[in-house]
């Protein structure tokens, strides 16, 4: 299947050794080289975006916020902009993955397929349950979309559907951020917070239960655990 990555960077070495490491893959590429070209760009329709922060006529992370209010496509931050709040920041707003400059284009490309193996993912076929509810919510493994009680859909990304429907196989079972890990296809490397800073972003969206308490409970030395009853919608 052709896949396609749009990178958005404004520097040309950066951008063909990119280019050169996703064609490796039989990934192409598009590029953009700013945020204005990002956006013109993306009515191509690629499957994934590799942004750098420091672009020449916007903020790499406002850029972000604003694609999250219309896309879920996976997004890897690429950017020398890469201390822990940067990082935090960045995942908090919708990235699913960053990666400091430079880094190893091996890495790089390993998280690149990753992201997209998540995203275009097989359904489940209609046989097996799809359709989990919890609290006032229901996740559809079919479609891979968060829907409120009303019927609004919530936007989960691709990093939180994953993490989110880890913990819905495994209701009541401490998960250790190793196991998180895993579930979205990365190296575990201890002190990494993307793990709790993605928990933390679905904490927010899923809000409190009807006693109050939270979904995901945090495990002093351990990980987390879902403490909510999972049952067919």
């Amino acid at each position: 299947m052709r896949q396609i990555a749009l990178i958005v960077e404004d520097d040309p070495g950066t951008r063909k050794v990119l280019s050169a490491t996703l064609a490796t893959a039989g990934i192409e590429s598009i590029v953009a080289v700013d945020g204005k070209n990002m956006w013109k760009m993306l009515e191509t329709g690629p499957d994934i975006i590799i942004l750098d922060l420091n672009l020449p006529d916007a903020d790499g992370l406002v850029l972000l916020r604003e694609l999250r209010q219309r896309s879920e496509i996976p997004v890897l931050i690429h950017s020398v902009r890469s201390d822990e709040i940067e990082r935090i920041i960045g995942i908090e707003i919708g990235a699913d993955d960053f990666l400091p400059k430079p880094c190893n284009m091996r890495e790089l490309l390993a998280r690149v397929r990753s992201l997209l193996r998540r995203s275009q993912a097989p359904k489940r076929t209609p046989l097996k349950m799809h359709r989990l509810a919890f609290g006032d919510w229901v996740l559809d493994t079919a479609t891979r979309e968060l829907v409120s009680r009303d019927g609004a859909t919530a936007p989960i990304g691709v990093s939180g559907y994953a993490l989110l429907a880890t913990f819905l196989d495994h209701p009541f079972e401490p998960l250790s951020r190793e196991h998180l890990s895993r579930a979205l296809k990365r190296e575990y490397v201890p002190y990494d917070r993307i793990i709790d800073v993605h928990v933390s972003q679905i904490r927010r969206l899923l809000g409190k239960q009807a006693d109050g308490s939270s979904f995901i409970k945090t495990l002093r030395s351990q990980g987390y655990v879902f403490v909510a009853a999972v049952e067919p919608a």
